[in-house]
């Protein structure tokens, strides 16, 4: 069926079919040659499960859907996020270059374990026939009576399923004619005699796109775009690491002229914050035991650095066990809360430090210095977790995003720097 024959027969009868839910927020139905997706958005306070159970009856309810489709599949979406693309040029036409690119779509899920690989640069695939006029006065036929023929000779249809015992297998008639070749073997007339006249004796036929400007150009040549995505439990980094050893594989043994190319590389801007992160935090910890050095002892100094490194590495070991990820925004955060560990650090070391000089003993130098300074030390956490909890309140696309800093400034790095930065100097 072509995508105006979907669309009517499957797209608008499952929109009608699910308006009168509610919890719905958005709806947007893709028709394709022979399939149709539809896609709907949930609001908060949705529950998914309920949903699917409330969708699926409703779809099913429908009983004026083509007798020969397949029975529709209603599942939740995983969340997936782009992570890197590999542009696919070569010197050949469109279809051979989209073929060689479904190809290597196909091995990079198979070999490499990357299941979230979409292709782009291409519209719907078509064979566009050219009859000619001539031919069909000759012969006594209409343009109608060639398109007839074509449709009963190039169809595909469920033709029923064979149960057994282990499995329930599902047949299918499969008589599509997908190449110029294939479809130019059409029969379309017939004579007594014996002699047949077949669809290229009559028409030309070309292998194009439904939309020839739907094209990308990479380094001024044509170009297939392959987007790998990660979804939530995948690691974006590991992800790029296994599509950067295939494309170097792929490289090695493809045809001449065909080039692989990673582009758009969007966990290069993860590497380049974990990058910075780690070389922030060694010139933070060598500045600050210079800096404490000047005014405490080398004891202190070393102490008070060695917290840094502690907290951090506490802040992400808690943030696995928590589910949450590493990512731009809390990272953001991360590099907050440390900050803030820092200062109490040094507000409670300094105060440790100044008891010890009036004679005190080690262990009552400590316990006086924490109580002396524990009031703003507690205030100043307690102030950090007001002003950044109110994140965790905001609704809609802006506090799912930013409800991260919270998470991770609060429930890791600020928890665990206080109590790192009272037994630093013990």
């Amino acid at each position: 069926a072509t995508p105006e024959e979907v669309e009517e027969s499957l797209c608008l009868r499952m929109e009608d079919a699910i308006d009168g839910l509610s919890h719905i927020e958005e709806s947007k139905c893709q028709a394709q040659e022979g399939s149709a997706s539809l896609n709907i958005k949930l609001n908060k306070s949705a529950d998914i499960g309920r949903m699917l159970v409330d969708i699926q009856t409703q779809i099913n309810a429908i009983n004026d859907f083509p007798s020969e489709i397949e029975t529709p599949v209603v599942q939740e979406l995983d969340w997936n996020e782009r992570v890197v693309d590999v542009a696919i040029t070569a010197n050949t036409s469109l279809p051979d270059l989209k073929a060689y690119a479904e190809d290597v779509r196909k091995r990079m899920k198979v070999d490499a374990g990357l299941q979230l690989v979409s292709l782009h640069n291409f519209s719907d695939h078509q064979l566009r026939v050219e009859l000619r006029e001539s031919s069909l006065r000759q012969l006594g036929l209409t343009v109608s009576d060639v398109a007839s023929k074509l449709a009963r000779q190039n169809i595909k249809l469920p033709s029923g399923n064979i149960e057994t015992r282990d499995k329930n297998l599902l047949i299918r008639f499969d008589e599509r004619k997908i190449t110029p070749e294939t479809l130019g073997q059409t029969i379309i007339s017939s004579s007594s005699a014996g002699s047949v006249i077949r669809l290229t004796d009559i028409a030309t036929i070309t292998d194009r796109f439904k939309l020839d400007e739907n094209r990308i150009q990479f380094n001024g040549q044509p170009a297939a775009i392959l987007t790998i995505s990660k979804n939530k439990a995948d690691d974006a980094l590991r992800v790029k690491s296994v599509v950067e050893n295939f494309v170097q594989q792929e490289q090695a043994r493809a045809p001449d002229g065909i080039t692989l190319t990673m582009t758009n590389d969007l966990s290069s801007v993860l590497w380049d914050r974990l990058t910075m992160m780690v070389r922030n935090g060694w010139q933070g910890i060598l500045l600050v035991f210079g800096v404490m050095w000047l005014f405490f002892s080398l004891r202190y100094s070393f102490w008070v650095a060695a917290g840094l490194p502690v907290a951090f590495l506490g802040s992400i070991m808690l943030m696995s066990l928590l589910g949450l990820s590493i990512n731009i925004i809390s990272l953001v955060a991360l590099l907050m809360a440390i900050g803030i560990m820092m200062d109490d650090a040094i507000v409670i070391s300094e105060s440790i430090a100044a008891h010890l000089d009036r004679g005190m003993a080690v262990d009552d130098a400590v316990l006086a210095g924490v109580k002396k300074v524990l009031p703003g030390v507690v205030s100043s956490y307690l102030t950090t977790i007001c002003i950044f909890g109110s994140l965790l309140f905001l609704e809609g696309q802006m506090g799912s995003v930013l409800k991260v800093i919270p998470q991770s400034a609060h429930c890791e790095s600020i928890e665990i720097s206080s109590p790192v930065a009272s037994l630093n100097c013990t």
